[in-house]
C-alpha cells in the first residue's frame, strides 16, 4: 500500500459524504483526510515495518482511517528541531482527529483516526 493508493481510496469513500456537505467543508474534509492518511502509512512504512492492513470507512459525518503495521511500539512524538527535517506527523494527526484508538495485537498494532465533518466549519 502506498500513500497515494491511501489517499485515492480515502476519497472515494468520502465522495457520497462530500456531496452532501458544503463546498468549503467538503474540501477542508478531503486535505484533511488525505493528510492524515499520508502521515499514517508514512509512519507505518518508516518506523512499523510496513503496511500491514489498511481499511477506510465512513459513517453518519464520520470518516475513519485504520492502518495496521508490524511494529507493536506505539507512536512517539518527537521534539521539534528546526534544522532535522519530520517529526511533526503524530503531531499533525493528533490535532486533526476527533478521536485516536492504538490497538495492540500479536503482528503489530492498528491505528485508527476519526475525523468528522461535523466538527468542521461550513
Amino acid at each position: 500500500m502506498t500513500c497515494a493508493e491511501a489517499r485515492s481510496r480515502v476519497r472515494a469513500a468520502l465522495q457520497p459524504l462530500c456531496e452532501t456537505l458544503p463546498p468549503r467543508q467538503a474540501t477542508l474534509l478531503v486535505q484533511d483526510a488525505c493528510l492524515v492518511t499520508s502521515e499514517l502509512v508514512t509512519n507505518a512504512l518508516l518506523h512499523g515495518a510496513g503496511v500491514r492492513d489498511f481499511d477506510v470507512g465512513v459513517r453518519g459525518t464520520a470518516l475513519t482511517i485504520r492502518v495496521g503495521d508490524h511494529s507493536t511500539d506505539p507512536p512517539t512524538p518527537r521534539a521539534p528541531a528546526p534544522a532535522v527535517p519530520g517529526g511533526n506527523g503524530w503531531i499533525i494527526i493528533r490535532r486533526l482527529a476527533a478521536e485516536i484508538t492504538i490497538e495492540p495485537d500479536a503482528a503489530g498494532k492498528t491505528i485508527s483516526v476519526v475525523l468528522d465533518a461535523a466538527r468542521m466549519a461550513a
